[in-house]
């Protein structure tokens, strides 16, 4: 079919909806309830593999154009997903050899999710069919806007084996293969990677490397073989997806994307590089919602274009003992925050509750019943507000400020593979110590990869960054700095090879030599914390770990003043070209570390958005539609910001300025006068 004009246009509301579980005849009830919640997207189809496939090479799909013919005569698009996350048992019972394989060398049974092999020839094969089938039937539809491949692509199976730290990916006969490939490429020689690792420590060189064994929880392993591992895996459903991806390209006219999940099992950069769109899903809820603000910032970045929150509940997740009651306005505030932070699309998940099955107490729109539940008036309020700001939306976007924080999978697998680096918690040290210090303090950063491309930033902040190797940083740092850069770095940054082994000429590969430091001492950051004063006269106590600098050639920014590390330098500055190094050897308390971005921004022209309580995000906007600001209140609790210029909230059509009351979960849509 053609259309002159969208079905449906951002911001996008909508729900996961499962035709295939209901009676078809209820299909009119469902559509006439997403109408009056005002919904306008609805996603289908991806676990749905058994009623499109019943059997091998018969294929089901009039009751899918049912759903998607019903949804667009009632106004609302499409997002297409592909099932491979979910096959029937007609072709794991059959086919045997796709099954997922334990450790321990039995395979996963039927019957949850993941439980296949994404490595398996035979199962993407299988893949391949049920996607070309999919694309000749909807590849062409207008009514549809996008795809999704598979769902929550990550290496994990059943929950009796998702607590084992490592071994959650599949080692049947050919991931084990394709590992010893994966090494061979890496390393082009077994005595390359003998050398890399270290590897006559304990006898543990190999001869080939069909040798190398894949983790075995049971098993004191090599912390580099548990990070090449990760790697692997990370790259191995990186594969799958793009996999899919390519056959679709060919046959499609809509963006395609893969819905990811907030951790680091798979590297999101590498993820979205053969996708057209960035998709995430969160399950963040009450003190943890603020959390989801690093995972926007960092998405954002990824690809030129507003990415899509494809999957977040409207009150609670699966386990409502875990998860349980958020409070009023919370549903509204959920909703806004990644419309704010740069995306163009939330969905919940799900629209109605399942009858049956292992998610029966998950949040939703619609109870079993198909009744709307508690939240039903924030979803109408929100697509209300979604459209009255449409334009506005679509002509703007978060302003960028030139502040970039590093923060990647490679750094999370290497400390997650060295768990004794004083107990080092890479995502949570991140978020609490690194990240949400500048969010409370109105800063708006990137959350950058460390393959992303500097030439945006002005300065940048690399904490608890093990490795400098990743993608060339190093030298692209250089040069960065050189130009003009700011950069801070550390603590714990720089402090280990690409394969995680320390360097042996010094505690770092170039942080001295940039820095004009020499690193006299290094002790644990517990259970002492050491105090450090400024130069301007503030006190505080580090944490995480504490180098101590003898200064060679840099500035003395802060002492330490206790024991043994008394007199020795905390961080230091060092100017490098036109540009600076700054080099942290502990983590500063939070006031202190914005204290000193603030003071290294006004020479870098990096600055706080504006002034508000640390319960307030303020995402700044421009383009097209005129400068303004999206508010929205993390915290459950009263707010303000002050306003930098006068303006209208287009969602109340009130004049503001100065500053300004957010009550708690409250909303704005500031256009600035």
């Amino acid at each position: 079919m053609s259309s002159k004009k969208p079905l449906a246009v951002p911001p996008y509301i909508g729900a996961a909806y499962y035709p295939e579980d209901w009676p078809l005849a209820q299909i009119d009830e469902d559509v006439a309830l997403m109408k009056e919640a005002g919904m306008n997207v609805m996603r289908v189809a991806e676990f749905a593999w058994a009623c499109m496939e019943p059997e091998e090479g018969r294929y089901d799909f009039d009751w899918l154009h049912r759903a998607v013919d019903k949804l667009a005569e009632a106004g609302i698009a499409t997002i297409m997903c592909t099932p491979s996350a979910t096959p029937p048992v007609w072709l794991t019972e059959t086919y045997p050899e796709t099954l997922f394989v334990l450790q321990d060398g039995r395979p996963v049974g039927h019957g949850g999710r993941r439980h296949t092999c994404p490595n398996s020839p035979v199962y993407r094969e299988f893949c391949r069919r049920i996607v070309m089938r999919m694309a000749e039937e909807f590849g062409k539809d207008e009514r549809i806007i996008g795809w999704q491949i598979d769902n929550e692509v990550a290496p994990h199976t059943d929950p009796a084996v998702q607590g084992a730290f490592f071994g959650r990916s599949c080692t049947c006969r050919v991931c084990r293969m394709k590992f010893a490939k994966f090494l061979a490429e890496r390393y082009g020689s077994i005595d390359a990677l003998n050398e890399a690792w270290c590897l006559n420590l304990w006898s543990q060189k190999y001869d080939r490397f069909s040798q190398v064994p894949t983790p075995d929880p049971r098993v004191w392993h090599h912390p580099s073989l548990l990070a090449a591992w990760d790697e692997f895996s990370s790259q191995s459903y990186v594969g799958f997806v793009k996999f899919q991806a390519d056959l679709l390209h060919g046959h499609t006219i809509h963006p395609i994307g893969t819905d990811m999940m907030p951790f680091h099992e798979v590297d999101h950069y590498d993820m979205v590089q053969s996708l057209d769109l960035v998709q995430f899903n969160h399950y963040n809820y009450r003190e943890d919602f603020r959390s989801c603000t690093a995972w926007f910032d960092f998405l954002r970045p990824l690809k030129d274009r507003p990415f899509w929150n494809t999957e977040s509940s409207t009150c609670w997740s699966g386990n409502t003992a875990t998860s349980g009651y958020s409070y009023p306005g919370f549903c509204r505030a959920n909703t806004w925050l990644p419309i704010a932070m740069g995306g163009e699309a939330n969905l919940y998940w799900l629209w109605r509750t399942h009858w049956a099955g292992q998610e029966l107490l998950h949040g939703s729109v619609l109870t079993t019943p198909g009744r709307p539940r508690h939240i039903f008036g924030e979803v109408q309020q929100t697509a209300r507000e979604f459209v009255e700001t449409a334009d506005y939306l679509a002509e703007t976007r978060p302003t960028q400020t030139g502040l970039g924080v590093h923060f990647g999978h490679h750094a999370y697998v290497t400390f997650r593979a060295q768990p004794g680096t004083w107990g080092l918690n890479y995502l949570n040290v991140f978020q609490e110590k690194c990240y949400q210090p500048l969010i409370r303090a109105q800063f708006r950063p990137d959350v950058i990869d460390p393959r992303a491309d500097l030439s945006p930033y002005r300065l940048i902040f690399s904490p608890v960054l093990a490795s400098l190797d990743h993608g060339a940083l190093r030298d692209r740092l250089r040069a960065w700095i050189e130009a003009g850069g700011v950069w801070v770095a550390g603590p714990l940054t720089d402090i280990r090879t690409f394969d995680g082994a320390k360097y042996r000429h010094a505690p770092f590969s170039v942080l001295e030599e940039w820095g004009g430091v020499y690193c006299k001492c290094q002790l644990p950051g517990h259970p002492m914390a050491f105090q450090m004063d400024w130069a301007d006269g503030s006190e505080c106590e580090g944490s995480l770990t504490f180098d101590a600098f003898e200064a060679r050639d840099a500035e003395v920014l802060a002492t330490y003043t206790q024991h043994e590390l008394t007199g020795l330098a905390a961080a230091t500055r060092r100017r490098m070209g036109k540009g600076q190094v700054i080099v942290l050897g502990t983590m500063p308390s939070a006031e202190m570390l914005v204290r000193l971005l603030t003071d290294l921004g006004r020479e870098a022209d990096v600055a706080p958005v504006c002034a508000a309580t640390e319960n307030v995000l303020v995402v700044p906007r421009d383009g097209g539609g005129g400068a303004g600001a999206v508010v929205v209140e993390l915290d459950n609790k009263p707010g303000s910001v002050t306003l930098p210029r006068p303006g209208v909230d287009l969602l109340t059509g009130a004049a503001t300025s100065g500053t300004v009351e957010v009550p708690p979960y409250g909303v704005s849509v500031v256009r600035y006068a």
